[in-house]
């Protein structure tokens, strides 16, 4: 069974991890749910970094992708972290199963 989970929330950091053998695999799956669930749009930000954000989100989210520290998601509005978690192992759940 694949599982997504976070393992730390540092600041406005979220730290995801997934036993999908490719961890790139695994962080566009992501991306996906969350972009048809707000009938969004993905769209890679400009820079040397591996990020995207949703158009539609109402959070404004910024998913990271990198070698050392593989997914994260950005949240722009600290009062927001909470929201974000639970909307989070929401698509968790859906994607698990």
């Amino acid at each position: 069974m694949m599982g997504y989970e976070i393992t730390s929330i540092k600041d406005n950091w979220i730290y995801i991890k997934h036993d999908y053998r490719d961890e790139l695999d695994g962080f566009i799956m992501l991306m996906k749910s969350i972009e048809g669930d707000v009938g969004g749009r993905i769209i890679q930000m400009d820079g040397q970094d591996v990020e995207y954000k949703i158009l539609n989100d109402p959070y404004n989210l910024i998913f990271r992708w990198d070698v050392q520290s593989g997914t994260a998601v950005i949240v722009p509005d600290a009062a927001d972290i909470e929201p974000v978690v639970l909307m989070l192992k929401d698509h968790f759940y859906r994607l698990n199963n």
